[in-house]
């Protein structure tokens, strides 16, 4: 789409109930990547909500076509203790332009994490693990989604930075990403049902709850409290998840929540994510 020229033209044809019209649409947005909002800021283009939304279901084609010829799933370093964080990040960073209304302009996932590193700093919450977890969820910098739990954009990390709450496995991966930037080392304990950051005290392991607050779980009196611990919670606590798990787990959530939502194309690119994944093990 030649977009300084037809964009002005086109967004004014959004509230246009025409079966024509709206075929065209459809055909020219369809050419777009999925995101016009960089030129909508630079064309000094204001929409109402209303259009917005239209105009973002027309770019959400553009949006999977993207993340299904960007995502790439590396070879190794998925399943490795320390990890091929640049590839995850990557992947993240997908599925948050997937998730992104492709109208409205935001950061990007790395300027984004990379200032609450730098802010961390400020706070002298750089110095260990628990340190930076009280700084960002102890805080209250950043809280649970309890109302949105299951909504789709607690798979969309800026969208977390944004709004300051999340899901238990969208705020682990958070602290995950910038304890790494700031050389710290925070992993993710594939706890069922609740989704866990692991960190360690003092040579111990701990797990913490950054859906609630931050608080701090000692391992060690997870495994001592055998009554209510299932199989899949005993093998979640004998160490730190991969990156693949946690890849795998957002997918899985992700693809709920479409279904939820009645999203027939997206719970389809979810499924072929997933596999992707999978058929790496």
């Amino acid at each position: 789409m030649h977009v300084e020229t037809e964009l002005p033209h086109l967004v004014r044809l959004l509230d246009d109930d025409d079966p024509i019209v709206r075929k065209t649409l459809s055909e020219r947005f369809a050419d777009c990547q999925g995101d016009v909002s960089s030129e909508l800021d630079r064309l000094g283009i204001h929409l109402p909500e209303e259009d917005r939304t239209r105009l973002s279901n027309l770019l959400a084609p553009g949006r999977r076509r993207q993340i299904r010829d960007q995502w790439v799933v590396p070879q190794q370093g998925l399943d490795e203790g320390g990890g091929d964080w640049e590839s995850f990040e990557l992947l993240l960073r997908l599925l948050s332009e997937l998730l992104h209304d492709g109208t409205s302009l935001r950061s990007s996932l790395p300027d984004a994490i990379d200032r609450i590193a730098d802010e961390a700093v400020l706070h002298n919450a750089q110095e260990d693990e628990q340190s930076l977890c009280e700084f960002l969820f102890g805080s209250g910098r950043f809280r649970g989604d309890k109302q949105g739990f299951y909504s789709p954009s607690n798979a969309d990390l800026l969208w977390i930075i944004m709004n300051r709450k999340g899901n238990p496995i969208g705020l682990a991966v958070l602290a995950m990403l910038v304890g790494h930037r700031l050389d710290l080392t925070i992993g993710g304990c594939n706890f069922p049902a609740h989704f866990l950051a692991w960190i360690t005290i003092e040579g111990n392991p701990h797990l913490v709850d950054c859906f609630g607050g931050g608080r701090i779980i000692s391992v060690d009196d997870v495994r001592n409290n055998s009554a209510v611990l299932t199989p899949d919670s005993r093998r979640a606590i004998q160490s730190p998840c991969t990156m693949r798990d946690i890849l795998l787990r957002i997918l899985r959530n992700l693809h709920l929540a479409f279904t939820q939502h009645d999203r027939v194309d997206d719970v389809a690119l979810a499924g072929d994510l997933i596999l992707s994944l999978q058929g790496e093990q």
